[in-house]
């Protein structure tokens, strides 16, 4: 696609004439993103805007201002302005990070509200009457021909995983912990991001993860509050439905809000590459985004979403994109590979480029929250991080109501390895957990969940 690139990569990898071929691979590679970013924020920013206009993205307060702040960015690339200076990119940045926050709190609310969700769930066929008889026996039969139809290792793991988290729990706090250990054991000689990762699952799962934000939402907060305070050992009829449909209410608002910060974050993503990559695009990499620059222009101005020069912008990079796509799926790897002696950069002046070329890379991932840095984090052992969160959900448990604790104990095994090497062994699981669950309207509820998990792989 880009010969010039290619080359100057295949010579630096050969470590030949590198003072030439450095900068030239980074301002070539810097172009390709260039381009990418044009493209991707020419369709973002349409689909977003349309969806403002036409009243499927709903704005909060907050997210009007966000939206206020992008359009600016979006009218100084539609007048060829140049934006990539350090109050842009602070700018710019501070509003991705603010999203970031937002979105992190949006999350940990989500997770603390599934528990609820998962008891009203269980609640459900003895709240509207639809409790049936079901047989242990006869439950396992069904629930073994739907795990066991193909036996190829993945698709097995994924389809034990997803039953398990909807069979009853019904094991005490000590048997809990014991299982929490012997699984999590698995990942004792993992690095430091793979226990990060680890452990920001478990604490999320079990409703622990407490990230900065959460008093953005005062409503999530009103809502789970709620929740917190029903007896779900005496609940009424009316406070069932009530509940169900504070659920209901938050769910949608929580929905509707972060569609609307997901779609300003992947927009922000784009502009930060831009403006990291213009100053070192060549003329042919901005005859290349024209189109983009017409888009911009066209919507600041207010034009109709159907109008045919519109259209006929976007035609004029049609099928670009997935030919970038392909062949940064390629070349990501090889500039991941890529080793730059930090002196080196400084004495060819090379630093910034390479640095700005870099976060590109990591904006062009498939997580659109990652960090454009790494942090220092302090290290902690696998045994220390284990037993810091044994002891805090230990706490949620002993505070807990046995409902929501079987909540936390259900999502929390759904995030840790599987104990089982045996097909008789997850039978074995299987049949005990149905026979030691004496409440046929939970019983019910998980045996309507596990079909509907058949029915949908």
């Amino acid at each position: 696609m880009n010969q010039e690139l290619i080359k100057a990569r295949k010579e630096l990898f050969a470590k030949r004439d590198v003072e030439f071929n450095l900068p030239c691979y980074l301002r070539n590679l810097a172009g390709v993103y260039y381009r990418m970013a044009n493209y991707n924020l020419a369709m973002q920013y349409t689909s977003f805007a349309e969806g403002v206009a036409e009243g499927d993205v709903v704005l909060p307060a907050k997210a009007k201002e966000y939206a206020e702040n992008v359009k600016r960015y979006v009218e100084a690339l539609a007048q060829g302005e140049s934006a990539s200076g350090e109050e842009a990119l602070t700018g710019i940045g501070q509003l991705r990070q603010e999203l970031t926050v937002a979105m992190q709190a949006l999350t940990a609310y989500t997770d603390r509200l599934y528990l609820h969700e998962y008891v009203l769930q269980r609640l459900a066929p003895a709240m509207e009457g639809t409790a049936e008889e079901i047989d242990s026996n006869v439950a396992l039969e069904e629930i073994s021909s739907f795990l066991f139809f193909d036996e190829e290792q993945e698709g097995l793991l994924a389809r034990v995983s997803a039953v398990i988290s909807e069979l009853p729990v019904r094991m005490t706090k000590a048997k809990f912990m014991e299982w929490v250990r012997n699984t999590a054991s698995v990942y004792k000689e993992a690095d430091g991001e793979t226990l990060d990762r680890v452990f920001y699952m478990l604490y999320s799962a079990s409703g622990l993860y407490e990230p900065e934000g959460m008093e953005l939402f005062p409503e999530c907060r009103t809502a789970l509050d709620s929740l917190n305070a029903l007896d779900y050992r005496s609940i009424t009829e009316e406070q069932y439905l009530a509940a169900k449909k504070n659920l209901e209410e938050i769910t949608e608002f929580i929905t509707s809000v972060s569609d609307a910060y997901f779609s300003l974050t992947e927009i922000t993503n784009s502009l930060l590459t831009v403006l990291f990559t213009e100053g070192y695009v060549m003329p042919t990499d901005l005859e290349a985004t024209k189109g983009c620059r017409e888009i911009y222009r066209m919507l600041s101005e207010g034009k109709d979403f159907t109008d045919m020069a519109l259209v006929e912008a976007f035609e004029t990079f049609e099928g670009l994109p997935e030919q970038i796509e392909e062949f940064l799926f390629t070349e990501e790897a090889y500039f991941d590979e890529l080793t730059v002696d930090e002196k080196l950069l400084d004495a060819m002046m090379q630093k910034i480029l390479y640095t700005r070329v870099a976060y590109a890379r990591r904006l062009h991932t498939t997580s659109i929250f990652v960090k454009l840095e790494n942090e220092d984090v302090k290290e902690l052992s696998f045994d220390t991080m284990l037993d810091e969160f044994c002891v805090a959900v230990t706490k949620v448990l002993e505070e807990g109501q046995r409902a929501v604790n079987r909540a936390v104990m259900a999502r929390v095994i759904q995030n840790l390895p599987l104990p089982f090497t045996r097909k008789s062994d997850i039978q074995k699981y299987v049949l005990a957990s149905l026979e030691n669950c004496h409440d046929m309207s939970e019983k019910t509820a998980a045996m309507r969940a596990i079909r509907e998990l058949a029915e949908g792989m």
